[in-house]
């Protein structure tokens, strides 16, 4: 069965708007349009439960043992750098 409406007044519509309204928005459907969204409410443990946290300490490259970088030739630009590029070399002739 199919109704055509050709006119509704501004009552009519408002008393239908207000019902539908607060017939829809219920706080299962707002979680339902987040979670469906892939957005979620506010729930740090959540959140936690999905990160993947291993706790460990880095060992940067050059200190790890065994693993040796090959050193490149650079222009220095400033002092820190012929410091480090300095200390570079110190330590590869002292571990040599």
């Amino acid at each position: 069965m199919r109704i055509n409406i050709i006119y509704i007044s501004k009552l009519e519509f408002l008393y239908t708007f207000r019902e539908a309204f607060f017939t829809s928005i219920t706080e299962k459907n707002i979680q339902g349009g987040f979670t469906g969204a892939g957005l979620v409410p506010y729930d740090p443990e959540r959140v936690i439960f999905k990160l993947d946290i291993r706790i460990r300490t880095p060992i940067p490259p050059a200190l790890s043992p065994g693993i040796v970088l090959p050193w490149v030739s650079q222009t220095l630009y400033n002092p820190r750098e012929a410091t480090l590029q300095l200390t570079l070399i110190k330590t590869r002739i002292s571990n040599y």
